[in-house]
This record gives C-alpha cells, structure tokens and sequence, in this order.
C-alpha cells in the first residue's frame, strides 16, 4: 500500500524507484552510497533491493541525539544488528563463534567492548568466510553513516578500506540523509583518508516532481477507493518528499477530510523537522539564536547578503564574513538549505515550515 507509513519491504509498494532499484543490482563496487533527503525512501529503497539477499542492518540514526559515540557505543548497536541477521541465518553463529571477542549464548551473540573487546577487521573476515561459502554477497548497511563521524577514540574508516581491498564477499551500503556530511566522513578525495582514491556506486534518490507526487496521491487514495480533490495544493504545501506525502494519504484515509489530512501532516512534520534541528544544534548551543536567524530568513530562500544583513539587524552589529559563511555552510552540510544559483533555500518546503 503506497500509504503505509512503514519503511516498504515489497517491490509493488515502492513508488515510480525502478531505476534506482536497477543501479542497486548492477553496482559493481564493494562500497555503495545511497542518498537522498530524509523520507525519499532510502531505506525502503534498500530493505527491497536486498530482500532476498543476506545482509546485516545496522542503523545509525540511534546516534543523532548524541554529541560524540564511543567504540562501546558502536559495538552494542552493531550487535544488535547481528543478532538480527541471526535470527534469519541461523548458520551465522558458526562464524561468529571464532571471532575474539565475540560470545555466542544460544541463538545470541555478546560482543565485548572493553579488554579483549571484538576487532571489526575480525569479525568482517569471518562474515566473509560465511557469504563466500555460500557463493553469496553479504551486504553490510550503515543506515545515516555520517552519524558515525561522531565516533572518538576509532575510526571505521579503515575497516572499511580493508573490506574493499581484500574481501570479495562483502558489500557496505552507506545511507546518508546529509550527502555533503556522509562526504565529508568517507573523505573519498582526501589523501590522507583510507578510503581515499576507491571506486564507489552512488545513488541518489530525488523528491517526486509535480507530476510524479500527484500520480503517487491518486494511485494511493484509489487503493481504498478514494479521490483526492486536488493533489497539486497538497504539493504546493508538501512538496515532493515521498513520506510527507505518505503521510498526508494515510492520514486522509484515517480523517477522509483535506483539510485535516493537511493540518496534521504539517504538525507532525513540522515537529520532526524542529526536532532534527534541535539534534544539530547538539555542540552548538552558543550559535543556536543565530542558527535560527539564518533559517527564519531563508525559509523562502535569502542570498548570502540578505542572510548577512538578518544577522547584523538581529544582533546590531556587524558579523565577520566568514562567521557568515561557516553559518550557512553548516546548515547546507547538514540538508537543512541548499544552495540554488545565488540564493538558499531549504530543500524541501516543509522545512520553511518549521522556521
């Protein structure tokens, strides 16, 4: 059902994605990116292009609210994240149960994280082993990688180099909502950075443009037998992004009425966005007012200029240009504006809602 709100996990309820879906089973690379604006269907986008297929599920958005991540941190989501895939592929736990630092009780399996504590370069030879035992691919998926930027103290960067060089079984699926970030993390281009110089697949999976997001509204409301009166209004407000306009369907087959379907679509995106604002605001609490100044005077886009003059008026004083500059670059790094010629706008409309 196109309306379901849940992260899709069958082929016939994702929505006009065959193309994204066929550059998934044709990505050669060992290292895949997947990314796309929050809600554009990453992650349904990967439980379908991989629901034959073996694969671990790790994701990171368990991290956004936190400022830094340790290597405990990691291990005990990652962790859950086996124990998952156990309960599918039961023949895991033979693998598992040679890696160092890993304890298997049953049909579970403990990492440790202090002395002794599980090396990733270990534990991925070993999955390895399993998938090219099996003539299979395992596909590792960091859901929202950039998150892991936050991790002190270890890097999974070079675990991760080592996977694409010397192991042939596995396959890494980085998700990120914030491409720039997830860019920045990876470091692809860097010198110094272990995955520097690697190929990778990439796939980006963009908002629905009029068309597609009216067609998606009146093929959704027909599968219970309903008529959305005017589907270009709710784009107008919505936008493109395929779960806000979910939303919106599932709350108009719930309320049968326009108005309200809006009404608490906006509300409860509205409050999800202010929410992601407030974990990016984590670490940048003294910047927080001008933050909020910047975003209130983009909302319906601003040039550099004019964001520069909202921050002086709101102050009453000048501001260095590149404390501008760095502003307005952290909120694009993190999909909060985008740049669009000479002006900055939030990406999706119901952003500007929230400011």
């Amino acid at each position: 059902m196109l309306f379901d709100p849940r992260p899709k996990t069958r082929r016939e309820d994702l929505y006009d994605r065959e193309k994204e879906l066929e550059a998934f089973s044709k990505a050669q690379s060992p290292l895949i990116l997947v990314t796309g604006l929050r809600r554009t269907g990453k992650s349904s986008l990967i439980h379908v292009a991989l629901h034959d297929k073996p694969y671990i599920y790790l994701d990171a958005r368990s991290f956004e609210e936190r400022g830094y991540i340790s290597y405990g941190d990691l291990l005990k989501e990652l962790q859950a994240a086996v124990n998952h895939a156990v309960g599918r592929w039961r023949s895991l736990l033979d693998v598992l149960r040679l890696v160092e630092g890993v304890e298997v009780a049953g049909a579970a399996v403990r990492f440790r994280w202090g002395k002794n504590r599980v090396r990733l370069a270990d534990l991925l030879n070993r999955l390895d082993q399993w998938a090219g035992e099996r003539g299979a691919r395992l596909y590792v998926v960091l859901d929202e990688a950039q998150e892991l930027s936050k991790l002190r103290g270890a890097s999974v960067l070079p675990a991760l180099a080592y996977s694409y060089d010397n192991l042939r079984n596995l396959v890494f699926v980085l998700s990120g909502s914030k491409a720039r970030l997830l860019g920045q993390f990876l470091k692809l281009e860097d010198p110094e950075s272990p995955l520097y110089g690697r190929v990778v697949d990439r796939i980006e999976l963009k908002p629905f443009t009029e068309e597609q997001a009216v067609d998606f509204l009146t093929k959704g409301a027909a599968e219970w037998g309903l008529t959305i009166e005017d589907p270009r209004q709710v784009y107008k407000r919505l936008g493109g992004v395929p779960g806000w306009l979910a939303m919106y369907g599932y709350k108009y087959v719930t309320t049968r009425s326009h108005d309200a379907a809006l009404r608490e679509t906006l509300e409860s995106a509205v409050s999800l966005i202010r929410q992601e604002f407030r974990n990016f605001l984590i670490g940048r609490e003294q910047a927080e007012a001008r933050y909020l100044t910047v975003m209130k005077a983009a909302k319906r886009c601003a040039t550099w200029s004019e964001i520069k003059r909202a921050l002086e008026v709101a102050e009453g004083r000048e501001i260095n240009d590149a404390e501008v500059t760095k502003l307005i670059k952290n909120l694009v790094n993190y999909s909060f504006l985008e740049k669009f010629g000479d002006v900055y706008c939030p990406p999706d409309p119901v952003i500007g809602e929230a400011f």
